[in-house]
C-alpha cells in the first residue's frame, strides 16, 4: 500500500468536504440547536400559560365538589339543576369546556368519575383533574375515618429516591437516571452518524462512478488505497464535526446555566397544581472522560465498518435508487441494537448486555450506553474495540475486492450473489 497516494486521496476527500457550505452550515448550527432544545422548553413554561378553563361538576356525593372548589375556586363550578344530557349539548356547542360527573360509588367501591370535554383538554389538564379528584376523595375518606392530622400528613407525604452509582473506588457518582439519558443520547447520536456519514461515502462512490472520474483515479492508485482514502477522509470530516460540536456545545451549555437560573425566582403559570415559586433545576450533567473517549472510539470504528459496507454497495450500483435492495440487510443489522437498546440500558451488567455489546456490528450503539451508565471492565471495553478493528480489516478487504470490480461496471445493478463472485475474482 502506497501511503503517499493514500494520503492524497485522504486530503482530497477531507478538504473538499469541509469547504462545502453544507458542512459549515450544519457544523455551526448544531450547537445552537442543542442549546435551543434545552432552553426553549424552560422559557415556554415561564412565559406561556394555558388559557383558564372552568369545568362544570355534577356531584352525586354532595361533598367532593366543595373540596374541589376549595382547591381551585376558578377551576370548578357546580352544575346546579343540570343533567348530563344538557351538559353534553353545551360541550358540543362550545358553551363550556367540559364537565365532570361524580357518582356516589367514588367514596365506596372506588368507581371512577367521568370527565367529558371537547378535545381541548390535553394531557396536563386531564392529569391535573385526576390529581385533584384523588386528593379530594382521599381527604373525604380520611375525615370520615376520623383520621388525625398526623395520619393526613403521612398520607400526603411523598418520598423521592436519589439514585447514585458507586465506582470501583467507592466514589459516589451522579444520578443513574441522568447517566441513562446520556447513554441514550450517545447511542442515538452514533446511530444517526453511522447512517449519515456512511451514506456520504456511498453517494461519493456513486457520483465518481457515474461521472467516470473513478476510471482516471483507478489508473493511478490501487482500488484498496482509493477506498481506504475515501473512508478515512470522510471519517475525519465526521470527527472534525463532532469535535467542534462537543467544544461549542460545552461552551454554550456553560452560558445557558446562568441564563436559565435568572428565571429561578419567577412564578410559573398554573399547570394543574397551585402556582408556586419556580425552582428550575438546571445543571450540566458531568460526563466522565472515559465516556467521551469511548464515544469517539466506538463512533470511529463503527463508522469504518459500516462505511466500508456502504462503499461496496455504492460501487455495485449506478444510482441511489438502485441501492434499496442491497441496503435492506445493512439496515436490518444496524436496527437490531436500537431495538434491544432499552433492554441493555435497563440492565447493563447482564449477560445479554455483555454478549450483544461485544458483537462488532452492535457495539458502536450499545457500548456507549453501558459505558455512560456503569464502569466497564477493561477486558470488555478493549476486547470490544479489538473485535471491531479485526472486523473492519476483514470488511475493508472484502469491500475493496467488490470495489475494484464494481467501480468499472456500468449499466447493470449487481446483486449479492454477483458481489460474492467479485470477491472471489482474481
Amino acid at each position: 500500500m502506497n501511503l503517499s497516494k493514500l494520503n492524497l486521496i485522504f486530503q482530497r476527500e477531507y478538504i473538499t468536504r469541509i469547504r462545502t457550505k453544507t458542512f459549515i452550515f450544519t457544523t455551526l448550527l448544531a450547537p445552537f440547536f442543542m442549546l435551543a432544545v434545552l432552553i426553549v422548553p424552560v422559557l415556554l413554561i415561564v412565559f406561556t400559560s394555558d388559557r383558564e378553563r372552568t369545568f362544570e361538576v355534577i356531584d352525586n356525593t354532595g361533598v367532593i365538589y366543595e373540596r374541589l372548589a376549595k382547591m381551585k375556586p376558578d377551576g370548578y363550578r357546580l352544575a346546579a339543576g343540570s343533567t348530563p344530557s344538557s351538559l353534553r349539548a353545551r360541550v358540543i356547542d362550545g358553551s363550556i369546556d367540559g364537565f365532570i360527573f361524580i357518582n356516589e360509588g367514588v367514596l365506596g367501591d372506588g368507581a371512577a368519575p367521568d370527565f367529558f370535554h371537547d378535545g381541548s383538554a390535553g394531557f396536563s389538564v386531564t392529569t391535573a383533574i385526576r390529581n385533584d379528584l384523588n386528593n379530594a376523595v382521599r381527604d373525604e375518606k380520611l375525615e370520615r375515618a376520623q383520621a388525625g392530622p398526623e395520619i393526613k400528613a403521612i398520607m400526603e407525604q411523598q418520598v423521592n429516591l436519589n439514585s447514585r452509582t458507586l465506582s470501583s473506588t467507592g466514589d459516589e457518582e451522579q444520578d443513574s437516571g441522568i447517566l441513562f439519558g446520556i447513554g441514550y443520547f450517545m447511542a442515538f447520536t452514533i446511530y444517526i452518524a453511522l447512517f449519515t456519514y456512511g451514506n456520504l461515502v456511498m453517494r461519493g462512490v456513486i457520483e465518481e462512478k457515474t461521472s467516470r472520474v473513478v476510471e482516471v483515479m483507478a489508473s493511478c492508485v490501487k482500488p484498496f488505497e482509493l477506498l481506504m482514502g475515501k473512508v478515512l477522509g470522510i471519517g475525519a470530516v465526521g470527527l472534525t464535526q463532532f469535535t467542534i460540536w462537543i467544544v461549542a456545545g460545552a461552551a454554550l451549555l456553560a452560558l445557558a446555566t446562568p441564563i436559565v437560573s435568572l428565571f429561578g425566582g419567577m412564578a410559573l403559570p398554573e399547570l394543574g397544581t397551585e402556582t408556586a415559586e419556580a425552582d428550575i433545576p438546571f445543571a450540566i450533567p458531568s460526563i466522565g472522560i472515559m465516556s467521551w473517549i469511548g464515544f469517539v472510539a466506538f463512533f470511529l470504528f463503527g463508522y469504518l465498518i459500516y462505511s466500508s459496507i456502504f462503499a461496496a454497495i455504492g460501487s455495485a450500483v449506478d444510482s441511489e435508487t438502485d441501492t434499496q435492495q442491497l441496503m435492506i440487510p445493512v439496515i436490518f443489522i444496524i436496527m437490531i441494537p436500537i431495538l434491544i437498546l432499552g433492554k441493555v440500558a435497563s440492565d447493563p451488567t447482564s449477560g445479554f448486555a455483555v454478549v450483544t455489546s461485544m458483537i462488532p456490528f452492535f457495539a458502536p450503539v450499545l457500548m456507549p450506553v453501558r459505558l455512560a451508565i456503569i464502569e466497564l471492565p477493561g477486558w470488555q471495553l478493549f476486547g470490544s474495540l479489538f473485535l471491531m478493528i479485526l472486523t473492519f480489516i476483514l470488511i475493508i478487504w472484502l469491500s475493496s475486492r467488490i470495489y475494484r470490480v464494481g467501480i468499472l461496471m456500468y449499466g447493470k445493478k449487481a446483486g449479492i450473489r454477483e458481489m460474492v463472485h467479485w470477491i472471489r475474482y482474481r
